[in-house]
């Protein structure tokens, strides 16, 4: 069974290994108007959703991370919740494009990208999820 989002303010988990990234991220997706959860391991953010797997309703992974990559992230994600949207990020991987779109993600954006694109992009797939639920 699937969780739904109960608050009007949509919630993301935001998963990077590179700290000046996962800051910017978070600045920027706040004042988009996103609740940000940051994580810096991929086991952080599986312990994070399992928290607050309520409130967020997307969840946007760096593919290459050490521990838990992206990809493995994703699957003990979806562990909690088989229904969580997610994206990938990347600015290099062992992972074919193909096989990244196999996971099942909504997107894949490659590093570098126009960050007020992406922000504005992850608002509209957010606005789909609370929609639809």
């Amino acid at each position: 069974m699937c969780s739904e989002v109960t608050v009007p303010i949509p919630g993301i988990l935001v998963v990077d290994d590179e700290p000046m990234l996962l800051n910017l991220l978070q600045v920027v997706l706040g004042r988009r108007g996103f609740r940000v959860w940051v994580c810096n391991t991929g086991q952080a953010a599986v312990e994070a959703y399992r928290k607050h797997q309520r409130e967020i309703c997307l969840a946007l992974l760096d593919v290459c991370m050490p521990g838990l990559d992206g990809p493995q992230t994703l699957a003990a994600l979806r562990q909690v919740n088989p229904c969580l949207r997610c994206c990938l990020m990347s600015g290099f991987s062992h992972y074919t494009p193909e096989e990244l779109q196999g996971f099942g993600v909504m997107r894949l954006y490659e590093k570098p990208f126009q960050i007020q694109s992406l922000a504005e992009e992850l608002w509209q797939l957010a606005g789909e999820e609370r929609r639809a639920a």
